[in-house]
């Protein structure tokens, strides 16, 4: 593992382990938008909603608090988060 900023970066054998305890069905969503890479440092289970307007510089799907009434199609996804995730 590669120490930065004071935290350690997941392995992948971290990753396949906790990925391999998901039901082989459960779509695996990544952070987006800006430039670079971070290291990975959680996975955390969302329920979303595909966008439909999404434009470029939107994910693809969003969180469900960011619709007065849900669509149908909502979904529980795992989503890879890198270190500065929190900040887009």
């Amino acid at each position: 593992m590669v120490e930065l900023d004071g935290g350690v970066s997941m392995t992948a054998k971290e990753l396949i382990a906790r990925l391999t305890s998901l039901p082989p069905e459960t779509p695996v969503l990544v952070e987006g938008y800006e430039t670079g890479f971070d290291d990975i440092v959680d996975l955390t289970t969302e329920q979303v909603i595909r966008y439909r307007h999404a434009q470029e510089w939107d994910g693809e799907y969003q969180t469900l608090d960011r619709f007065t009434r849900p669509a149908t199609g909502v979904q529980q996804a795992v989503v890879i988060r890198g270190r500065r995730g929190h900040r887009r």
